[in-house]
């Protein structure tokens, strides 16, 4: 609800309508069994065995032990007289002699109660000695759970009791137990001879108003209302489960409980946290490697640390600070020392690559006046990147979407500070290394002072002669250039062909790994029972329900005819057919039913053995109580399903459909509240609104990055293409995500939000390094740009690349898409960043900035005097 749901949705104020009004839920536990046929004697005994333990599962908590019996979901029990669901007859539809009762679902009901025949005193007197039972889904029931009548059973006994029982002889609810079968085979009447599956569900009471969120929720905001001791009963349950063995008949078994979701989203998430630490380590080698060279005087150990320590420092700075201010910290907040590593070492080899330059042309400068000028041109470079990752995230915190507006908080507030730390902490220490370097102290150990002195070493790399290759004889060449511009619009309209197939769809089973007893459990679910949809809830509050009852009873009949809505069986329906039969009065007349006489059948129709189930279903002004009229009703509700979907094109419409045939119905009375509500609407709310999320955050974000590439660079035709490699990259992403499988949701809306950052920071550090070269033809220019500059941009991309290429051996979906995503955004933002615009700039691209920036980098004959500096061309400029 904080994390994941809208909170201008009508699902967050449904849910808190429906805390506030019933207060109450439950959770299920269920145990999937498959055979070669569950309907074998030996599988009912094996059944027997395992309901008798489960039934005797115990905790302890705060010193008060809890079983089954005391945590389960009770319902009322109504079998004081013999009442059951017939099998559809002809016959029995005639004896009814009204044209205006329906059947409802594959069995007819019968309306008769014979408790009639009894006063209310005796009826009630015997009734209210009945115990609550349990509510469960058990095929055991049909035997009253006798270990006597179990172990005596035959097949052919087990087969007819499936076809012919329709009620709980437990409860005296109407059930049909065939439904709990899956893989059935049946004869050539209709009737179930065989099945492969057989499922239990128990049922466990939550009290939603005193659930403490805080004891029992996790970190990834992925639990659901459960009491402690609730939870504690279901890790026993599930102990128990996953312990079962039995080999016989090919038996084997698949459990869930309401907690599975929960701790195997969790474990997934927070289980990949040890990668961190490797990672950690593979950045540090890659930083040292990086910006070291092969002589004791320059491993800069120093500054592989000081380079990740700036990240730890800024991810502790900024989950303090946004805590602090009470910004949530959600599931997808666990990749973010990833994605900060990736980002955080970039800054340092831009400064790096800007050292080199003002290295190999001011040797005569001091190292303060030299630190100077390399933040001069490095610093430009990190303040565009920077402030345009920042801006683009908080463009992301706009959302309604909370999660996604937390993430976005955090990872800007990450980036400012990896910032400020790069600009004060890492130059200081950055200038202290090069003291160290002058006063020839090893790179290891410090205190160390070398007798031999050791030349520091102007040479370029191999990588970097490597990289001049490459763009002096294959990119910046005519056929090189024609080839890259021909690539880039050939990608990109197989990008603009997939964007249009790409689909936005977001399925809370994608969490859970495949491995898992969950997964399994889910998998061999959806096999034997694969039309079962989602349940949900009609919510009517306080209303005149005998003047409303045919404006209710026509909505009911309305969502009967939707194709999309099963199992439908409502108490409007039910009532109306119970009144009707016993009373003689007809309700969708409400003239002639008084609200004294509506009252008093409700009253009677809830503890009968027909109407009994529907008690779940009301709220009182009062206690309801056998014999008495009801009192003021101030909430109801109805159930039932939806059909299978295949995703949103099909449930989006369905639930908005719904919810408009609800809404529509003409109640004048009362509140005149109604909704539909549906656990699931959680998700679909956020996949409504997820696209044009995605979409509006995209644009917006782009635009902003434009705007502030023009106030920064102040060079309109250098930002224009600038925007047009993030654009190029973008879309190319989001291309590729399609033909990789994958969709648009909450996680990869996040990825997207960091990729637009990102991608600017490739183009924007080569687009602004040309501007400052001024001398040489465009070509030249170019090649000295991505020479000097290039290196630092791909070395940034491999560092992103690394950090968060150990995210592809994670199991949990978070990890596995920013993987995905971020991979994309790389390839493409380097390739676009390094090919595409270098390309682009040889052939047209602007002027630089202004002359004596190249003359302050180029001249080599500089001096410092009296802290001002004075060049062979006589000109003096402030030192």
């Amino acid at each position: 609800m904080n994390l994941w749901v809208p909170p201008d949705s009508d699902f967050y104020y449904d849910t808190h309508w429906y805390i506030d009004k019933f207060g109450t839920g439950f959770r299920v536990q269920k145990l999937l069994i498959t055979a070669d046929n569950v309907l074998d004697p030996s599988v009912m005994r094996l059944l027997k065995n395992i309901t008798d333990h489960i039934n005797t599962l115990s905790i302890d908590f705060q010193n008060k032990t809890y079983n089954l019996s005391e945590l389960c979901f009770k319902v009322p029990v109504v079998t004081i007289v013999d009442s059951s669901w017939k099998p559809r007859s002809d016959v029995s539809l005639k004896s009814n002699n009204s044209n205006s009762l329906s059947n409802y679902n594959t069995f007819e009901v019968d309306y008769h109660d014979p408790g009639l025949v009894f006063g209310d005193g005796f009826y009630c007197g015997v009734l209210n000695h009945l115990p609550l039972a349990c509510h469960q889904y058990n095929i055991l029931d049909i035997w009253n759970n006798s270990e006597k009548l179990i172990h005596n059973l035959t097949k052919n006994e087990i087969v007819n009791k499936i076809n012919e029982i329709k009620v709980n002889p437990i409860t005296g609810h109407p059930v049909d137990y065939v439904n709990l079968l899956g893989g059935v085979v049946k004869n050539k009447m209709g009737h179930v001879v065989e099945a492969k599956s057989i499922l239990l569900s128990w049922y466990m009471y939550v009290n939603m108003s005193e659930v403490n969120l805080n004891e029992v929720g996790n970190l990834v905001g992925t639990e659901d209302w459960v009491s402690v001791p609730v939870a504690l009963w279901e890790a026993e349950f599930l102990n128990y489960a996953h312990n079962l063995n039995f080999t016989e008949n090919g038996v084997k078994f698949y459990y869930e409980a309401g907690r599975s979701f929960a701790d195997i989203s969790g474990q997934t998430m927070f289980q990949d946290m040890d990668k961190l630490s490797v990672g950690i380590i593979l950045m540090f080698i890659y930083v040292v490697c990086a910006v070291s060279r092969c002589n004791w005087l320059e491993i800069r150990l120093t500054l592989g640390s000081i380079g990740l320590l700036n990240v730890g420092m800024a991810y502790i700075t900024t989950v303090s600070l946004c805590s602090l201010a009470g910004i949530p910290f959600g599931p997808v907040h666990s990749s973010l020392p990833f994605l900060l590593m990736g980002l955080g070492v970039d800054d340092m080899f831009v400064m790096n690559a800007c050292w080199k330059m003002v290295l190999a042309t001011d040797v005569h400068k001091s190292t303060s006046a030299k630190v100077g000028l390399m933040l001069k041109h490095a610093g430009v470079s990190i303040v565009i990147t920077s402030f345009t990752d920042i801006v683009a995230l908080l463009i992301g915190a706009i959302t309604i979407l909370p999660s996604l507006k937390s993430f976005c908080i955090y990872a800007a507030v990450g980036v400012f500070f990896i910032f400020c730390y790069s600009v004060t902490f890492y130059v200081a220490v950055f200038t202290l290394d090069l003291k160290r370097i002058k006063e020839q102290r090893n790179g290891v150990i410090f205190c160390y002072k070398h007798k031999k002195e050791i030349t520091v070493s102007t040479e370029t790399t191999l990588f970097q002669k490597l990289l001049a290759y490459v763009y002096k004889n294959i990119v910046l060449t005519n056929s090189g250039k024609a080839i890259i511009i021909l690539f880039t619009l050939i990608m990109t309209g197989f990008s603009v062909q997939a964007i249009f197939k790409l689909e936005q769809r977001f399925d809370p089973k994608w969490f859970i790994p495949e491995d898992t007893y969950f997964k399994e459990f889910i998998n061999i679910h959806d096999y034997y029972y694969p039309d079962e949809g989602q349940p949900a809830m009609i919510f009517l509050g306080d209303m005149d329900y005998n003047a409303e009852f045919v404006n209710l009873y026509n909505t009911v009949q309305v969502l009967r005819n939707e194709s999309y809505v099963a199992e439908l069986m409502t108490w409007v329906e039910i009532f109306h057919g119970y009144v009707l039969i016993n009373f003689h009065h007809d309700l969708l007349n409400s003239t002639t039913v008084t609200d004294e006489q509506f009252n008093k059948y409700l009253s009677r129709f809830l503890f009968s053995p027909v109407g009994g189930r529907f008690q779940l279903n009301f709220k009182f002004s009062g206690n309801l109580t056998c014999g008495e009229s009801i009192s003021d009703i101030t909430a109801s509700s109805m159930s039932f399903r939806f059909t299978r979907f295949e995703g949103p094109a099909e449930y989006i419409p369905a639930m908005n459909r719904v919810k408009d045939i609800v809404k529509s119905a003409n109640i004048t009375t009362g509140s005149g509240y109604r909704s539909v509500w549906s656990k699931v609407f959680g998700n679909w709310v956020t996949d409504e609104i997820i696209a044009v999320e995605v979409e509006r955050n995209i644009e917006l974000a782009l635009l902003c990055v434009m705007i502030c590439t023009v106030i920064l660079i102040t060079n309109l035709q250098m930002c224009l293409w600038i925007f047009i490699c993030v654009l190029l990259t973008i879309v190319n992403v989001l291309g590729w995500m399609q033909r990789w499988g994958m969709t648009v949701d909450i996680v990869c809306c996040i990825g997207l939000e960091l990729a637009i950052g990102l991608c600017v920071d490739y183009a924007a550090h080569v687009g602004h390094t040309f501007l400052t070269i001024t001398q040489g033809s465009r070509n030249e220019r170019t090649f000295k740009t991505v020479t000097s500059i290039g290196s630092a941009v791909l070395l940034g991309g491999g560092s992103t690349l690394l950090s968060l290429s150990l995210l592809s051996m994670s199991k949990a979906y978070t990890f596995q898409s920013f993987f995905k995503i971020f991979l994309l955004v790389i390839l493409f933002g380097l390739f676009n960043g390094l090919m595409f615009l270098p390309v682009v700039l040889s052939l047209i691209g602007p002027a630089g900035h202004r002359a004596y920036d190249e003359e302050e980098i180029k001249a080599p004959e500089a001096v410092e005097l009296n802290g001002k500096i004075y060049d062979t061309g006589k000109q003096m400029t402030e030192g």
